[in-house]
């Protein structure tokens, strides 16, 4: 009567990761973190929706990998084409989605966290909803903008959380892809919450030189422990 294990998949195959590009323009913070999403999993596992005209995907991609996929359409446009019931409408330049039951939003509101189990659930994961700009309240716990609310809109069957603080795009990518893919629960990564970390003018000085001049703290913002090689 037991499950069997889960088998770890190869990174060639699993899920895909679906991003809602909020930004006006690719700002370089940004292009950074889609860089990092392309070393993170396969990058034509991961589709940009939104993706502004005029910018190179392929310069996303580590040399020798194929390109992520991208479209300018948001999820809105595409919610017709997913009809749960087979009475999807074409949509010219529609990327390939998996029908609307076989996708889940990923939104700090929901009631249950994403859980390896869910890799025979779902076949995409839509990042869109995990930035916002945290702040801490009186009570010590974390709030922030809503920037999931107009995906939340198109009334997703499916939504799971991936634990109460916010996370960069990037690191969603990195939690959802050990979740899924290495069978992992939220509970055994290594999280390092709210850290510190040097501006991009003074992390020259992190070897040695002199000392960081500037230390953002990343309040409410959680990130991966990096394993060791």
């Amino acid at each position: 009567g037991g499950m069997p294990p889960v088998p770890k998949r190869r990174a060639r195959s699993g899920p895909l990761y679906v991003v809602e590009h909020m930004e006006e323009g690719l700002e370089e913070w940004c292009r950074l973190e889609y860089m990092h999403m392309c070393e993170v999993v396969s990058p034509e596992r991961l589709l940009f929706l939104r993706w502004p005209a005029g910018e190179d995907a392929a310069a996303l991609s580590p040399e020798g990998a194929p390109p992520p996929q991208t479209a300018v359409m948001g999820l809105q446009a595409l919610r017709p084409t997913l009809a749960n019931e087979g009475g999807a409408q074409a949509v010219e330049g529609a990327p390939a989605l998996p029908s609307w039951d076989r996708i889940c939003l990923l939104d700090m509101d929901a009631e249950e966290a994403l859980e390896p189990r869910d890799a025979a659930n779902f076949d995409a994961l839509i990042l869109g909803g995990i930035l916002g700009n945290v702040h801490e309240r009186e009570d010590g716990t974390y709030g922030s903008d809503d920037r999931t609310r107009e995906l939340r809109d198109l009334s997703f069957v499916h939504r799971r959380h991936l634990g109460p603080m916010q996370m960069t795009t990037d690191t969603a990518l990195l939690v959802c892809s050990m979740v899924m893919e290495e069978a992992k629960q939220l509970a055994e990564i290594p999280w390092i919450d709210s850290p510190e970390i040097a501006d991009a003018a003074a992390a020259g000085a992190e070897n040695g030189t002199g000392e960081p001049s500037d230390c953002v703290c990343m309040e409410g913002f959680r990130y991966v422990a990096r394993r060791g090689h």
